[in-house]
């Protein structure tokens, strides 16, 4: 299942590089904004809200009890029951949401350096190949991501937080 995880990554990073060649400059620039908003939300909640609890926090627990609810409501689609989800694969799920934000984004941002680059052509080329590797990078860590929350296993400690928010002298 590895290969379809890697496709859903890529797709991304090349949705975003499409974005940023077709769409207005304008438009993407406030997408953009809203993309890095929700992966700066996502990072907060990850490292301030899940990291090191055994259970999830109550307010964690009354929004899947309210999707849950709306989804019978109004599409009368019954959630298959979910064991207890703790704190550590709710953190997994939302480290893939914020991984394949990020890809979108910088496949978006390779593409407008490319396109828009105001550097000089071989700069522009290099940095917006720079940008693209880091988009596919991120790709792979999605596709590794992906992979953790479809067996329903959570990510290892150093891989859920990102490099500058873990303490080198702790080992997790």
């Amino acid at each position: 299942m590895r290969a379809a995880h890697l496709l859903i990554g890529s797709s991304m990073v090349g949705a975003g590089a499409l974005a940023g060649l077709w769409l207005p400059l304008g438009l993407m620039g406030s997408l953009a904004l809203l993309a890095l908003l929700r992966i700066c939300w996502i990072e907060d909640n990850i490292a301030s809200d899940l990291f090191g609890r055994d259970t999830l926090p109550a307010g964690y627990l009354n929004t899947l009890l309210r999707r849950r609810a709306f989804l019978w409501r109004w599409f009368a689609i019954q959630p298959p029951a979910t064991p207890e989800i703790s704190a550590h694969l709710m953190a997994t799920s939302l480290r893939a949401e914020g991984q394949l934000w990020a890809a979108l984004l910088l496949g978006w941002l390779a593409a407008i350096c490319l396109q828009h680059g105001v550097f000089g052509p071989w700069l522009d080329l290099s940095l917006g190949l720079a940008l693209f590797l880091a988009a596919l990078q991120r790709a792979d860590r999605l596709a590794l991501t992906l992979a953790h929350v479809e067996a329903g296993t959570p990510l290892p400690d150093r891989l859920l937080l990102p490099p500058l928010r873990r303490t080198p002298g702790k080992p997790r």
